[in-house]
């Protein structure tokens, strides 16, 4: 462990390091060290040519020997390990290079913070669970500055404890789950083709919403990410409209805050935290790339947070933002008690508020109680790591503090080389950048908080389920939460009548009591799905599952399972790229029931990931631009129904039972408008006769 002496000692020289003005001058500070001076007279930089090297190498070098990680390094094994001590040193400028890195890491092992002179309180935000009447104007905001948005995800992450594995045995990127069906980086994308359809219904303008998303090295996340959007032909929308960008790799530490080394010349070096987003983006022109697409505003996702973008929550949170002008936001809601999420505070230090994120680790140190209050939530709301950003108005503070918040967590086991080569198991941790943290350096004024329903903002698939444990971050407990929320659309939303929602216990041995997935662009608004969907009474066990926008089911009978999908979501293709307009599937069920015994509960059913085994389902497929309108039907057992492209079928059945097809030329508009501080769903054959539906 290091003592104080070796604290201030670093500490001192990285600021030296961090003043200096080039190489040359780093280079003269760090010859100055005792530990280079011995090293060039009898110990490693003495075998090797150190002129011969660029200023970058040798600074790397010389820093590595200051903190005195040499260890056991050998001439030969160089050239494996300084093109990552320089990438190293160039990223960890602003602290003082490598230098600088171990100088933060000592302090945090010594749990040294400039918080422990902070007092904390519980900050105030906007409440966007209220009425309509009351946020419908953030929304609404938040909807027209959509062109004026892009999205940013950092996806560096590894599903290890998802149990994601390729067939060699590799963790696969947490980004890859497959949830619902798809990877949850699609499900993201979804979200934004939800955002991106609504602004088009209501404004009848195109606007795409670029996509950054920050990767990492480690397994090769970076090539396995390009490859499933490769492999997505992009998500039907162009590949200029995405732009990756790594993060780099950081050194792992012990807990007496030694380097721990992979193999022999080989660091052992873990992705360095989504903080350094802002730094990694600056220097990969990613912020430059999105001004020059005139964007103005960021909204940051975490990838592992598929509920994120559910109702409203979103839009309001970007309206608030953009119409108070504000530099930075967190979009927040209640804690629970023991959840492995940051909290939220209020942070004073003199004069000086901010609101800041405290790790969930930390808390103990900052005298923080994890203890439930009357409302069974903790004191301080969560981290959702759901955020805004005012391009013009952060960036010059990124560029003063680029690395907000260096935290070290040495906890997880990692695996090493130790004494005489072999391999070996200890703690071990690197420095992790938050990347919420770059609020501390604004003043509270200029940052803002708002809330929603838990169930609507956060509920993360972080790990594995094992039976007995809690549901909290797992995909089961996220795509519980996203039943619940479906649920509570039908129910208060819809005026569906519904069976009992399952607890937990049942859920788990029987599954969902109503199953209800739809594309995000259905609404992604309740005020826009509650006119699509209208009154009915589904019995217990029953599917509806609408891969559609443009749809309307009105006094559903449903016992068993009801599938809807059009081959034109958003709009056709044109090259692999969706056009967002009329050329979509429209459907519309009024009085219609459905009775087919739905999804077989005797199979083993994965229902999170929508792998689904069913007796017997309705299927409607609405090729290209096709329509159908079906009343009065009843439907029994298993039917599809496919209507080709560019035709309209209405749907009747007559006394005798028989069902009756009418075709016809599919024509018909649909879009929205807004009306006394809402949204209205208007129909019609063309532009001029549409009526609200």
């Amino acid at each position: 462990m290091s003592n104080p002496t070796d604290i201030q000692k670093f500490s001192d020289l990285a600021l030296s390091l961090q003043r200096a003005k080039n190489e040359e001058e780093r280079r003269a500070l760090l010859l100055g060290e005792e530990n280079v001076k011995k090293s060039l007279r009898e110990g490693l930089l003495s075998c090797i040519s150190v002129d011969s090297l660029p200023l970058s190498a040798q600074n790397a070098l010389f820093s590595l020997v200051v903190i005195g990680q040499e260890g056991s390094l050998l001439p030969e094994d160089l050239e494996g390990v300084l093109e990552d001590l320089i990438e190293v040193d160039r990223f960890f400028v602003s602290l003082g290079g490598i230098v600088g890195y171990q100088a933060k890491v000592f302090a945090c092992l010594d749990k040294k913070s400039s918080f422990q002179s902070s007092s904390f309180s519980r900050p105030k935000g906007i409440d966007l669970s209220h009425s309509w009447d009351q946020v419908g104007d953030r929304v609404e905001r938040g909807i027209a500055s959509l062109p004026f948005f892009a999205e940013v995800y950092p996806i560096g992450g590894l599903g290890s404890r998802l149990g994601l594995k390729s067939v060699s045995g590799d963790p696969l990127p947490a980004a890859t789950l497959p949830y619902c069906g798809r990877s949850l980086l699609e499900e993201l994308v979804r979200d934004v083709q939800g955002k991106e359809f609504l602004y088009f219904r209501l404004y009848g303008k195109t606007t795409t919403i670029p996509i950054a998303m920050m990767t990492s090295h480690e397994n090769e996340n970076h090539k396995r990410i390009e490859a499933l959007c490769e492999e997505k032909n992009w998500f039907g929308r162009k590949p200029e409209s995405f732009r990756l960008f790594t993060q780099p790799s950081v050194p792992v530490v012990s807990e007496e805050g030694e380097w721990l080394w992979e193999k022999r010349g080989k660091l052992l070096l873990q992705p360095g935290g989504h903080g350094a987003l802002w730094k990694a983006a600056s220097e990969e022109q990613v912020f430059d790339w999105l001004r020059g697409l005139e964007k103005k505003y960021l909204l940051i996702r975490q990838i592992n947070n598929p509920i994120g973008g559910t109702g409203r929550g979103l839009l309001g949170f970007m309206g608030t933002g953009v119409g108070e002008e504000k530099t930075f936001g967190f979009a927040s809601c209640d804690r629970l008690p023991n959840a492995a999420e940051g909290l939220l505070v209020l942070k004073q230090e003199g004069e000086k508020y901010s609101l800041s994120n405290i790790e969930y680790t930390d808390m103990a140190h900052y005298g923080i109680e994890d203890l439930p209050t009357a409302t069974g939530f903790s004191p301080y709301p969560t981290n959702t790591n759901l955020l805004f950003a005012n391009l013009s108005k952060l960036l010059p503070h990124i560029e003063k503090a680029p690395l907000p918040e260096l935290v070290l967590n040495v906890k997880n086991e990692v695996e090493c080389v130790g004494d005489g080569g072999k391999i070996r198991k200890q703690k071990g941790g690197r420095l992790e950048c938050m990347m919420q943290n770059v609020s501390d350096g604004l003043a509270a004024e200029h940052t803002f908080l708002t809330f929603n329903k838990r169930r609507e903002t956060i509920s993360v698939a972080k790990r594995t389920y094992l039976p007995g444990n809690t549901l909290l971050e797992t995909p089961e407990g996220a795509f519980y939460d996203q039943m619940a929320n479906s649920y509570a659309l039908l129910e208060d939303h819809c005026g569906v009548t519904l069976p009992p929602f399952s607890s937990e216990k049942e859920y788990l041995e029987k599954g969902p009591s109503t199953l209800f997935l739809y594309h995000p662009a259905l609404g992604p608004l309740y005020e826009i799905i509650e006119q699509k969907i209208r009154w009915g009474d589904w019995k217990w066990g029953s599917e509806l599952q609408l891969e559609i926008a443009d749809c309307i089911v009105e006094s559903l009978s449903l016992s068993g399972s009801l599938l809807i999908r059009a081959e034109n979501i958003l709009g056709e293709k044109r090259d692999g790229v969706i056009a967002y307009g009329q050329e979509t599937g429209k459907c519309i069920l009024r009085g219609v029931r459905v009775e087919n015994l739905g999804i077989d509960r005797e199979t083993i059913t994965t229902y999170w990931k929508n792998r689904i085994e069913r007796r017997e389902a309705l299927e409607l497929v609405l090729l290209g631009r096709s329509e159908l309108l079906i009343e009065g039907v009843t439907f029994c057992g298993s039917q599809k129904i496919v209507v080709p492209d560019g035709e309209r079928w209405v749907v009747t059945q007559n006394a005798s039972g028989e069902i009756e097809i009418a075709k016809e030329v599919a024509n018909s508009v649909w879009t929205y408008r807004k009306e006394k501080r809402s949204f209205i769903l208007c129909l019609g054959q063309d532009k001029t006769s549409l009526q609200p539906a």
